[in-house]
């Protein structure tokens, strides 16, 4: 039988024969160099992960165009609920908070229910990011992700001035049109807390991210998409007031772009980023580590030594 990793051929251990004279023990020992060979895979597991991926062209084109798509669903629906220049809104009087932040949660879990099983649904260089800290993304697809994203944003917000006259696309005030749907600054608190509040929502985000991409909470991942619309519209509701929430650098820059309104627009990578790496690199060692050591021990549990 087999203990521990240890391969036993007799349990009486050692044997005295009619000489006097003691049998071998039952028990043998191989070369430590399967050890070895095992916790150096288990070390350069997640470098790999990072540096290589075994899908094909095809199948790797095709994620990255679902990401380009479900961006551009999540920025086209968001935008457009943002909208306040006609019926039933009063003149000068667009959406409320409460209604653009349900919109853009609404729109998260409708961009995961058409592009979730074909790319992961990130739709955020964020989620992306802490995809690749924790070896879910390699090097090379985070940065295609990226790219989608932007371009994804682009495109969406695109589409909402394709179908609405130029002077319609603002929030209710027809003096925002230079900057609808942009994401800013609270002029009432100052640059480090701006950082600090994207930081933090984005944090959060990943931090519900982390937890759904992780084994342990499997049966918990029922109606995803609507969680993760809810976790959005919560954050919108909570942080808007600070910084707008974006969570998101590819949902302020395709605004951003077509708008030409830059005002701390580097606040929106910066925080977003920020927060994803702290929140990843926690979950990673503080609330991944025991996981990742009892996988580690039954690979090694594995090996006949």
């Amino acid at each position: 039988m087999e203990q521990n990793g240890i391969s036993i051929i007799s349990p009486q251990g050692v044997i005295e024969n009619s000489a006097g004279k003691s049998k071998s023990i039952g028990i043998t020992f191989r070369s430590n160099g399967a050890i070895r060979s095992a916790k150096e895979k288990l070390k350069e597991s997640w470098l790999k992960k990072t540096e290589e991926e075994e899908d094909s062209t095809w199948d790797k084109s095709m994620t990255v165009l679902g990401e380009l798509i479900g961006t551009s669903i999540l920025i086209f629906l968001g935008c457009m609920a943002c909208m306040g220049s006609m019926k039933p809104y009063i003149p000068g009087i667009g959406p409320s908070m409460i209604q653009v932040s349900f919109a853009f949660g609404l729109a998260v879990m409708i961009a995961i229910q058409c592009v979730g099983h074909i790319s992961g649904a990130h739709l955020n260089p964020s989620i992306t990011i802490a995809a690749l800290i924790l070896g879910k993304k390699s090097v090379i697809m985070t940065g295609f992700y990226i790219i989608a994203q932007c371009l994804g944003a682009l495109l969406g917000y695109g589409l909402l001035k394709m179908i609405t006259p130029s002077d319609l696309v603002h929030g209710g005030d027809p003096m925002t049109t230079d900057k609808f749907c942009t994401t800013d600054i609270n002029e009432a608190i100052g640059i480090g807390h701006g950082i600090a509040a994207e930081a933090f929502a984005t944090g959060v985000l990943v931090f519900f991210t982390c937890s759904s991409w992780d084994s342990r909470n499997a049966k918990n991942t029922d109606s995803l998409g609507l969680k993760f619309g809810l976790c959005v519209a919560m954050l919108c509701l909570a942080f808007t007031p600070h910084t707008g929430c974006s969570m998101n650098p590819a949902r302020s820059f395709g605004p951003a772009v077509w708008t030409g309104y830059w005002h701390y627009h580097w606040l929106y990578w910066l925080g977003p980023i920020g927060g994803s790496i702290i929140a990843t690199l926690i979950y990673r060692y503080l609330f991944s580590k025991n996981q990742e050591n009892t996988q580690d021990v039954e690979t090694l549990n594995d090996i006949e030594t």
